[in-house]
């Protein structure tokens, strides 16, 4: 039997980028904790998308998806996002 993900945060979809600060405050994030989650460089990019009354890129969506779905996730220190996975090298 398969579990189906549901999530409050996405009855609207696409997620527009002046969203996006709802969607970190409901799910615990600041920008920089995002940030570190996701993998970004700076957080001038979860800056530049809070600006923006675009659509977030599908990828960024399901980012966003996995992490407010999957608690296991959102376990980010700045260690592991400069070291590679031991499983990948």
């Amino acid at each position: 039997m398969s579990k189906k993900l549901t999530s409050n945060a996405w009855t609207k979809f696409p997620l527009l980028g002046t969203e996006l600060p709802e969607w970190r405050k409901r799910n615990g994030f600041t920008q920089e904790t995002l940030r570190m989650a996701l993998g970004i460089k700076s957080r001038q990019t979860i800056i530049s998308w809070e600006k923006s009354a675009e659509p977030l890129s599908r990828l960024v969506q399901l980012a966003l998806f996995t992490l407010e779905n999957h608690p296991e996730e959102r376990r980010v220190t700045a260690l592991r996002t400069m070291l590679p996975h031991p499983t990948h090298g």
